[in-house]
């Protein structure tokens, strides 16, 4: 009678695995407890910190050590794999800050408190900076580049494929066109090329999809990825 059973929760872990990679949650570059300490920043940076109102920040600090608590604890979405060194390094900077900051205010030293404060702010612009997609046509085209090389091609979905590889050509006409972010106008002349070879790769994979070549079409995948990676580092 038992093998029935466990025949019946194998099939309900296997059935759950596709399930899991399929989670929305996976495709969107967001770390909701990274948000939500920017609503301790704001009034730390923004109203405290200049107005040297060492009060006030000693008010915040139980927010800040929550908040960093909560950031410590965070499991990165799929889609954010490739930022984990990064990331886990902006962390450990971040909690190195607020425990600055916990003892300036225990010393009762106010410039100490003041540069500690300045120090935890410049972290979390940096972390926020690590998850922040570069320009929203860009993370558009990841989101569905995630699932293609990451649970489509893997498990050989080629009609999947077929139609992911169309919503990657769709999503690379706006991005190849997009303007460029304030903060990256300096890399335009370096960067736009690299979005049109992207694109150029996307269509040969389109091209390879239309025959039933797995290794031609593993080799456009791969080409595709490479070449977004290329873009991403640009961007960093």
């Amino acid at each position: 009678m038992r093998r029935p059973l466990a025949l019946a929760a194998v099939l309900l872990v296997a059935l759950a695995v596709p399930a899991a990679a399929e989670n929305p949650a996976e495709v969107k570059a967001e770390v909701p407890a990274l948000a939500d300490f920017h609503e301790v920043i704001y009034p730390l940076w923004h109203t405290a910190w200049p107005a040297k109102d060492v009060a006030m920040l000693r008010e915040l600090l139980p927010q800040v050590q929550e908040g960093v608590a909560r950031i410590e604890k965070v499991e990165l979405p799929g889609i954010l794999r490739d930022k984990l060194p990064a990331w886990q390094k902006g962390v450990a900077g971040l909690k190195e800050s607020a425990v600055a900051y916990e003892k300036a205010l225990a010393a009762d030293d106010q410039q100490a408190v003041l540069d500690a404060a300045e120090q935890l702010h410049a972290r979390y612009e940096g972390l926020v900076r690590v998850v922040r997609p570069p320009m929203k046509e860009f993370d558009a085209y990841h989101q569905v580049l995630y699932r293609v090389f990451h649970h489509l091609w893997p498990g050989r979905k080629l009609d999947e494929l077929r139609t992911a590889s169309a919503e990657l050509a769709t999503a690379c006409s706006p991005l190849a066109v997009a303007p460029m972010p304030k903060r990256f106008a300096s890399r335009e002349a370096t960067v736009r090329p690299e979005l049109t070879a992207l694109c150029a790769a996307t269509d040969a994979l389109g091209v390879a999809l239309e025959g039933s070549d797995e290794a031609a079409i593993g080799a456009a995948v791969e080409q595709v990825h490479t070449q977004y990676q290329k873009v991403e580092k640009l961007f960093e």
